[in-house]
C-alpha cells in the first residue's frame, strides 16, 4: 500500500492523463527512467523514438475498448488480446508484437488477494500496452518499483519484471500452502485427524488452484521460448532470452507445486486411514455391545409373550429370575467371545513377543 502511495505522488500527472479509460501513461527515456506521459505520447505510439511508453488501460471503462481499437500500432491479434473475453492464459508472437494474457491475483488494500483475473498485454517496438478489469498485483508492484526510482530499459524488461513478480507471488502462496500442510500433518500425527480434515481440505483446494495457474504459466512461457523467427534479429534474441529466464524460474515453481500435490495426496491417504481405523474401532465396540445385549433381548422377548404357562408367571420373584437369566446369558456370551478371541486386544502389551535375554557364557569357556 505504501509503495502505491509513493508511486501515486511521483506520477500524479500520469494518473490523470486526458485519455479515455487510461489508468496511467508513463514515458521512459533512454536510461529507463520514467516520467509522466501525455495524450501526445499515445498519438506517437509505435513511432521510432528514444525509450518507450507504457499505457495501462481500465477495461471497466466503456471508452477503453474503442480507444484500443484506434491505436494504429496494434495488430488485430493484439487488439483481441487486450479486449476480447478470455478463459485461459496464452501468449503469441506475430507481426513483431508479443500479445497475450496471464492469470494474476487481484491487489486489494491489504495486499494480494485469492481472487484472480487476466492481465492482458501487447508489446511492440517502443511501447507496452496493458489492460485489466481489476487491480492486478504484479502491475501495482512494478509501478511501485518505478515510483521509487527503478530503471526499466525496454518494454520486454518491464514485462519480465511483471512476470517475475507474478511468479514470486505464486511462490509465496505455495509456501503458505506448504505451511498449512505442515499444520495438518502435525494434527494427524497427534491423533487429531478430525480437526485436520477442514485444514487439509482447504490447503488441497488452494494447492490445486495454484497448480493449475502455474501449469498454465509454464506452458505459456515455454511457447514464447520456442519462437522460430529470424535468429539474427536482436529483438527476437532478446525475447527468447527473456523467455528462457522466465521458464527456468517457473519450472522450479512447477516442480514445487508437483511436490505439494504429491504430499497432499499422501496426507489425505494417511488421514483416511486414521479415520477408517477410528470408524472400525467404534464399529467394533458397537458390535460387542450388540452381541452382549442380544441374549438379554431374546429373554425379554420370550417372557413378554402373552401365552399361558410361561415360566415364573405366577412367582412373586419372577422379574428377578428373568433379570438373572439375562445377566447369565450375557456373561456366557462374553466368555464365549473371549474364548474365541473376539474381544482380545491383539496390540496389547501381553500379546507382544518379548525379547529373550542373551545367553551368557562362562568367562573360562574355550572355543
Amino acid at each position: 500500500m505504501r509503495q502505491t502511495q509513493i508511486a501515486d505522488r511521483q506520477f500524479r500527472d500520469a494518473l490523470h492523463a486526458d485519455i479515455p479509460g487510461c489508468l496511467w501513461i508513463l514515458r521512459f527515456d533512454g536510461d529507463g527512467r520514467a516520467t509522466p506521459g501525455t495524450a501526445a505520447d499515445l498519438d506517437r505510439l509505435g513511432a521510432p523514438a528514444e525509450g518507450f511508453v507504457w499505457l495501462h488501460m481500465d477495461l471497466t471503462d466503456v471508452r477503453a475498448r474503442p480507444l484500443i481499437g484506434r491505436i494504429a500500432a496494434l495488430s488485430e491479434n493484439a487488439r483481441e488480446a487486450l479486449c476480447d473475453p478470455l478463459d485461459h492464459q496464452y501468449l503469441e508472437y506475430s507481426e513483431g508484437l508479443v500479445s497475450g494474457a496471464l492469470l494474476d491475483h487481484e491487489r486489494t488494500l491489504a495486499g494480494p488477494a485469492a481472487r484472480t483475473d487476466f492481465l492482458r498485454f501487447a508489446i511492440g517496438p517502443g511501447f507496452i500496452v496493458t489492460a485489466r478489469r481489476r487491480p492486478m498485483s504484479s502491475v501495482e508492484a512494478v509501478r511501485g518499483l518505478i515510483g521509487r526510482g527503478a530503471a526499466v530499459e525496454s518494454p520486454l524488461a518491464l514485462f519480465e519484471r511483471m512476470a517475475t513478480d507474478l511468479v514470486d507471488e505464486l511462490s509465496r502462496m505455495a509456501n503458505d500452502v506448504g505451511a498449512a500442510f505442515d499444520r495438518a500433518e502435525d494434527l494427524i500425527i497427534d491423533g487429531r485427524g478430525r480437526k485436520a480434515r477442514p485444514l487439509l481440505g482447504a490447503a488441497r483446494r488452494d494447492a490445486v488452484r495454484l497448480s493449475r495457474q502455474v501449469g498454465g504459466l509454464v506452458s505459456t512461457l515455454a511457447r514464447l521460448e520456442s519462437i522460430e523467427d529470424d535468429p539474427e534479429d536482436a529483438t527476437d534474441n532478446e525475447l527468447r532470452e527473456m523467455a528462457a529466464r522466465l521458464v527456468q524460474h517457473t519450472d522450479s515453481l512447477g516442480r514445487d507445486m508437483q511436490s505439494l500435490q504429491d504430499r497432499a495426496r499422501l496426507l489425505q491417504d494417511e488421514l483416511n486411514a486414521i479415520l477408517n481405523l477410528e470408524t472400525n474401532d467404534r464399529l467394533y465396540v458397537l458390535t460387542v455391545v450388540t452381541t452382549l445385549l442380544l441374549p438379554a433381548t431374546f429373554v425379554t422377548g420370550f417372557f413378554g409373550m402373552n401365552l399361558k404357562n410361561l415360566p415364573f408367571a405366577d412367582s412373586e420373584e419372577g422379574t428377578v429370575y428373568a433379570a438373572m437369566i439375562c445377566f447369565v446369558a450375557a456373561g456366557l456370551v462374553l466368555l464365549l467371545m473371549r474364548r474365541w478371541g473376539l474381544t482380545s486386544d491383539a496390540d496389547s502389551e501381553e500379546s507382544r513377543p518379548r525379547p529373550q535375554a542373551p545367553v551368557s557364557r562362562p568367562a573360562d569357556e574355550s572355543f
